[in-house]
């Protein structure tokens, strides 16, 4: 399927999402999208798609120590309306969320504006962690997130029993490897995505000294942006 326009995912057509509204839930844009070919949605699904992309990563910081120190239905509670939070503003800069990685999520950019898109989702993500507190305080959840641009194959992986339809490549394994740089209320961005800002945005984000973390290019230069 040819992309459609500068994002590619449209919702689900009337068709599908009426009949099934409850359970499109559980599904990415792209599996709802192929689900609506209809006859060829089984094919589709299974064959890999090569995709530039900007990924996304985001995560609570200190969550191991924050889930020892809080009630499991309020833990529970909280990371609920924090990944819903972040989710929402995903979709609002025109991503979507491709899974959640228990207390975080990655989400998916596309398109030619897809860096500037994800780096302003990122800041509002860190900077505006609005009506989600940590419990019987007034701090905020801190939020890390990292982010990679770069080329990804997109498709189905599991086995016969169970599969998922996601995105995968060493796009995503870096962008994963800065959100652990950030620290909290922090972005950490590769040179790729920095070089495919505009000004105003590049701006924001200032090098990063110090080694890059473990399994990273050495010589790739990485960019923080601290919340205002």
């Amino acid at each position: 399927m040819e992309s459609l326009g500068d994002y590619r995912y449209r919702p689900a057509t009337p068709l599908y999402a009426y009949r099934q509204s409850w359970f499109s839930r559980y599904l990415s844009p792209p599996v709802r999208e192929l689900l609506d070919a209809g006859p060829l949605a089984e094919r589709a699904l299974r064959s890999p798609r090569h995709a530039n992309v900007c990924i996304l990563f985001t995560d609570i910081r200190g969550f191991t120590e924050l889930s020892r120190s809080m009630d499991p239905v309020v833990l529970i509670g909280t990371v609920d309306r924090c990944i819903g939070r972040q989710a929402r503003v995903v979709e609002c800069h025109g991503g979507y969320v491709d899974n959640f990685t228990g207390d975080g999520l990655m989400a998916v950019f596309e398109g030619c504006s897809a860096e500037e898109s994800a780096c302003r989702c990122a800041l509002e993500i860190v900077e505006r962690p609005e009506g989600v507190r940590v419990d019987r305080t007034d701090d905020p959840v801190p939020i890390g997130a990292g982010l990679h641009s770069g080329d990804v194959v997109m498709g189905s992986i599991g086995c016969e029993s169970r599969l998922t339809y996601t995105t995968v490549g060493e796009t995503v394994n870096v962008a994963a490897r800065l959100s652990g740089r950030a620290a909290g209320c922090d972005v950490v961005i590769s040179e790729p995505v920095r070089a495919a800002l505009p000004g105003a945005t590049a701006r924001r984000f200032r090098h990063l000294p110090g080694p890059a973390p473990a399994g990273l290019d050495p010589a790739m230069a990485l960019y923080r942006a601290e919340p205002r």
